[in-house]
């Protein structure tokens, strides 16, 4: 055993400004838009060339910023992702993505914004298919199915089957005005209040990760659920449809 241990390889430490780079990269550009406005057109394009490239892309339009940026010296470069990563964070103490508590729903923490918002919608069917018992007329089912993509449709099918034992809000088919996009923001809504109850049995580090990757209207719209559910069967049940949401997703779902 004495000759094992000896031979072990030296253990890695964490490195920490890996960790930081992978804190900051996990944050929706949209979060960083409201600090970069306060600064100037000269201060602007150094903070921009400090992130990576979606995040540039996607501010420089939100700012609509066209001028290009400038190339930054390494540690300029660490300088400034220290900065912004404060911002961001707001200096809260988070637990690394590798360090989460075990916990079924950390692989959200590692999807890509596209593919966490199908999830979200996937959550929303739920409500949907509860609402669509109410409705008689064949056409406007139709038109339901025709306003869904076709992975959403074969899950709604599959959700008629069964009837949804946990219900937040009812009638919200009430508001939809019979377009696509309409009723698009409708199942974001209610997948929106779905996923904010499943995160309140969760560790808070890994609720900021997943809003965090979600543009900051969404996430607000998130954070606005602040109330635990109180159905007793509430966490295993919410845990169950996201887990069975999320090899659909891995299979193409949210392409």
């Amino acid at each position: 055993m004495r000759e094992a241990y000896q031979n072990l390889a030296p253990s890695t430490p964490f490195q920490k400004e890996r960790l930081s780079e992978d804190l900051l990269d996990c944050v929706h550009f949209s979060w960083l838009a409201p600090y970069l406005r306060t600064h100037s057109t000269h201060d602007l394009p150094f903070l921009l060339a400090a992130l990576n490239p979606a995040q540039k892309e996607g501010l420089e339009k939100l700012l609509g910023y066209r001028n290009g940026v400038p190339p930054l010296e390494p540690i300029a470069k660490r300088h400034l992702r220290t900065h912004l990563r404060s911002v961001a964070t707001q200096n809260q103490s988070l637990i690394p993505l590798s360090c989460l508590p075990e916990s079924p729903l950390n692989p959200l923490a590692e999807l890509e914004e596209k593919r966490l918002l199908k999830l979200i919608r996937f959550l929303g069917l739920h409500d949907l298919s509860l609402e669509m018992r109410q409705i008689i007329a064949t056409a406007t089912l139709k038109k339901i199915f025709h306003s869904l993509a076709k992975d959403e449709g074969e899950y709604l099918n599959s959700l008629l089957l069964h009837r949804e034992p946990l219900v937040f809000k009812r009638l919200f088919l009430e508001k939809w005005d019979g377009t696509k996009e309409n009723l698009e923001n409708l199942l974001e809504e209610r997948g929106l209040q779905r996923l904010a109850h499943a995160l309140q049995f969760a560790s808070p580090s890994l609720s900021w990760y997943i809003t965090h990757r979600l543009d900051i209207q969404l996430a607000s719209t998130l954070l606005s659920y602040t109330e635990k559910p109180s159905h007793t069967r509430a966490e295993s049940l919410l845990t169950g449809q996201i887990e069975k949401i999320l090899p659909l997703l891995q299979n193409g779902g949210g392409s």
